[in-house]
């Protein structure tokens, strides 16, 4: 944020570095989607101005495009810019990318519920409308919905136009369904890459099972051959086989060429409905996919994510050696790859990723056990002493 307030996000003074896993970690409504999804939009630019494009019409504007990026964020039927109080601005630097060595700037204005594009932006736009040639089929980003789970839900197009979906869920479906193709061109559906063998052997570990495709239709494998159809799967296999399945095709698109890179992944909350010891494993993917040379940007409520982060860091202390219990070394980061930022309500942004350690910070992370210590430890003096004061027997 450059200036003003868009929803609970405001303005900083030096910025917000992201690096190759950066996460967003807060309480409910502090802007930790709006922030990945504003960067999903700088970061995906040629892919959603080729996507509007095709869909608007070539005469429309460069103003046009972004609002319809931008506003498709959220939802089909509202505008983005209703957040703005009363008004923002928005700036993304690409590091190392000669052609965006310039800001591109987006304002958001409340009275007339409109994003405009800074003159900067507006050229680049016209530019990447005339290189489509450059442009990756599958793009230069996939954003990971909190919604994914519908996904497994859906038993065709007519019953998602029923509801009110951002692009981001259209457009993650519509990446599940390529990977669906990527699947059956896969000897007995096992990825053809060693890194996306990789992927799938730690989601099998993780999910206790895996999605696997037979015609047009995603099936649930478990326990050796059983299968059963998708959405009778456990709300946590059903959210998050989808993530499992595109981080094996990733390797096989690269290798392709369909996708640009660096790529760019934003995942919302890849705890949604697992045991701490499956979140764990998630972050684990995850890692092994940034040390593979995706990025990542990861959006979270659970404390069981960083802790698991904070234990690749400090894994990656030990050099080589390897034993059963701690992480493998393919999955262990290093200091700097890693950024963490703590969304307050007043919406404030504070790193947590502390300097001199290059580590999550032990202080943060305890915070939150710790006023639920204090509970429990006032719970567990009014069980003894009850509300009078006097000992219970």
């Amino acid at each position: 944020m450059e200036r003003g307030k868009l929803g609970p996000l405001s303005a900083t003074e030096k910025g917000l570095e992201i690096r190759p896993f950066t996460v967003f970690i807060g309480e409910q409504g502090t802007g930790k989607s709006l922030f990945s999804q504003l960067l999903y939009f700088f970061r995906n630019l040629p892919y959603l101005v080729r996507f509007y494009e095709t869909r608007l019409g070539r005469e429309v504007s460069a103003e046009t495009l972004v609002r319809a990026a931008l506003d498709n964020l959220r939802s089909d039927r509202r505008a983005i810019a209703v957040f703005a109080d009363p008004a923002a601005t928005v700036s993304y630097t690409a590091i190392g990318d000669e052609q965006a060595r310039k800001a591109r700037k987006v304002s958001f204005t409340y009275a007339n519920r409109r994003a405009r594009p800074y003159q900067h932006l507006v050229k680049e736009i016209a530019r990447l409308r005339g290189d489509k040639a450059a442009l990756r089929l599958r793009g230069q980003a996939l954003f990971v919905p909190a919604e994914r789970i519908l996904y497994s839900q859906a038993r065709g197009p007519s019953t998602w136009d029923l509801l009110a979906l951002p692009a981001t869920l259209k457009l993650f479906a519509d990446a599940v369904e390529y990977a669906g193709d990527t699947f059956k061109q896969w000897v007995d559906g096992i990825p053809d890459t060693p890194q996306g063998k990789w992927v799938r052997e730690k989601g099998r570990q993780a999910l206790q099972g895996e999605a696997v495709r037979r015609g047009d239709n995603w099936l649930w494998q478990f326990e050796g051959d059983k299968k059963m159809d998708i959405d009778m799967a456990s709300a946590g296999q059903k959210a998050n086989w989808p993530l499992v399945i595109l981080g094996e095709a990733l390797f096989s698109w690269k290798r392709e060429g369909l996708i640009d890179t660096p790529y760019y992944l934003h995942v919302e909350e890849p705890e949604i409905h697992l045991h701490p010891a499956a979140q764990v494993a998630m972050v684990e993917l995850l890692a092994y996919l940034v040390n593979q040379g995706f990025n990542v940007v990861v959006t979270t409520h659970s404390l069981t994510v960083l802790y698991a982060l904070n234990n690749l860091l400090v894994a990656s202390d030990l050099g080589d050696y390897e034993e059963e219990k701690i992480p493998q070394l393919e999955v262990r980061l290093r200091r700097g790859q890693v950024g963490v930022y703590f969304c307050s309500p007043a919406g404030e942004v504070a790193e947590l990723v502390d300097e001199e350690t290059g580590l999550i910070s032990e202080g943060q992370l305890a915070a939150v056990d710790e006023a639920l210590d204090t509970q429990l430890n006032r719970l567990e003096l009014l069980r003894a002493y009850g509300t009078t004061g006097k000992r219970n027997v």
